[in-house]
């Protein structure tokens, strides 16, 4: 019976080669070769680490123990978030809003100085019909003609 309180070597046998290293350094004699690959007799190795200092190709590790411990609380069928997540999610929905208020009130300064540029540039803004930057005045002789009709 393997004891638990100590720590035991194992062998990854595709990458040993069988050199025998590991064979004549061991103390306590748990390492023997089989056929091209070193073995280890896990009721007499002491988990010394001896073989593995050894080995050329670093074919032998420590076996890690581990004890499973059972879960006694199951998650809920349906996940819900801890008052922690509640606040980070509530925090994240107000700066978002914020951000979008803020983009909101921008955007009829940015669109307005756009605009403005393109006239001062002398690029209509309005379409076929634009008689900005043509000649001066001509859209408001234009909009008198309109109101007297003719």
């Amino acid at each position: 019976m393997r004891r638990m309180d100590r720590q035991t070597m194992w062998v990854d046998v595709d990458r040993c080669t069988g050199c025998g290293a590991c064979v004549e350094v061991c103390p306590t004699g748990a390492m023997t070769l089989i056929g091209d690959a070193a073995r280890v007799d896990e009721e007499r190795c002491t988990g010394c680490g001896a073989c593995a200092d050894v080995c050329p190709v670093g074919a032998i590790r420590p076996v890690l123990h581990g004890e499973i411990v059972p879960s006694y609380r199951q998650p809920p069928a349906a996940y819900r978030p801890g008052p922690l997540m509640e606040t980070a999610g509530a925090a994240a929905t107000v700066a978002g809003v914020g951000l979008l208020m803020r983009v909101a009130r921008a955007l009829p300064r940015v669109v307005g100085r756009w605009l403005t540029r393109r006239s001062e540039l002398g690029r209509p803004y309005g379409g076929a019909s634009s008689s900005v930057g043509r000649w001066p005045g001509a859209g408001r002789r234009r909009r008198r003609r309109r109101r007297r009709g003719g």
